[in-house]
């Protein structure tokens, strides 16, 4: 399935930028400010960098820790969450420390730490970094309290959210003045998807090939529908292997990719 692996990741040079920015807030212990078009694969892109996993969170962390456990740790670069609609400074206070602690007791497990008094009350200063998506959706009082656990804690802080979420942070000074990066998540570039499209054929169990007209025509059309937006080229592949599958097909073309362009709403 071609949505399935396209979100298994693709690795562009948008996502090698944000891998950048991201790390210099974890050196630096900074926050920074990721915004961008919808779809364009801002939320993706922090979720592979984090390889945060829900399985962190466990009532039984202290006492003991699973094999699977000591593995997600291992690749897990930070605690990632995504602002809920309804929003107060205690739901967002409980949703970062209940991460940043999961973290830090899991990290200190793995390391064989074996003092739990030191595991419990230092486990949140462990957690080298908090990205919080969909950051609009914050508060000023909501802000206040993550700015309260920056402080406190030291981790790297990154919100992601909508181009002009950093035009809005500048009117609060407090919070503003801590922001050390800045980064605009933008849109693949032709040469990307050019480069990208063979490759999800490939995945698809097709073969693309240059020197066919019926092929460099649908890629053409791929191409001009997208637009460079990450969502949208997951959703039309998605509609474009549907298709090609209830009809028994074995290539893509223009007529399938039009085909699919009707199946969804693109604004």
């Amino acid at each position: 399935m071609p949505g399935k692996s396209l979100k298994s990741f693709v690795l562009t040079q948008e996502f090698n930028r944000f891998e950048e920015f991201a790390s210099s807030c974890i050196d630096f212990r900074y926050i920074g400010i990721c915004y961008g078009e919808p779809g364009v694969g801002k939320s993706l892109a922090a979720a592979r960098f984090t390889q945060w996993q829900e399985e962190l969170i466990d009532e039984n962390a202290v006492d003991e820790l699973s094999a699977k456990r000591k593995k997600v740790i291992k690749n897990c670069k930070g605690a990632f969450l995504t602002a809920p609609v309804t929003n107060t400074p205690k739901i967002i206070k409980t949703e970062i420390t209940r991460r940043t602690s999961a973290y830090g007791i899991t990290l200190a497990k793995a390391n064989m730490e074996s003092d739990l008094y030191k595991i419990v009350t230092q486990a949140n200063q462990l957690c080298p970094l908090v990205i919080i998506d969909e950051a609009d959706r914050l508060n000023i009082n909501a802000l206040e309290e993550v700015r309260s656990l920056y402080d406190q804690y030291q981790f790297g802080l990154i919100f992601i959210g909508m181009t002009g979420i950093e035009k809005r942070f500048s009117r609060y000074p407090q919070l503003y003045s801590r922001i050390g990066f800045s980064h605009e998540f933008k849109r693949l570039s032709e040469d990307e998807m050019r480069f990208i499209f063979p490759k999800i054929w490939s995945n698809m169990g097709l073969k693309y090939n240059s020197d066919y007209f019926s092929d460099v025509e649908a890629l053409n059309t791929i191409v001009r529908i997208t637009a460079g937006n990450f969502r949208l080229i997951d959703r039309l592949f998605s509609q474009i292997t549907r298709i090609i599958k209830i009809n028994k097909l074995q290539c893509i073309n223009k007529d399938v990719v039009e085909a699919a362009r009707k199946c969804l709403i693109i604004g």
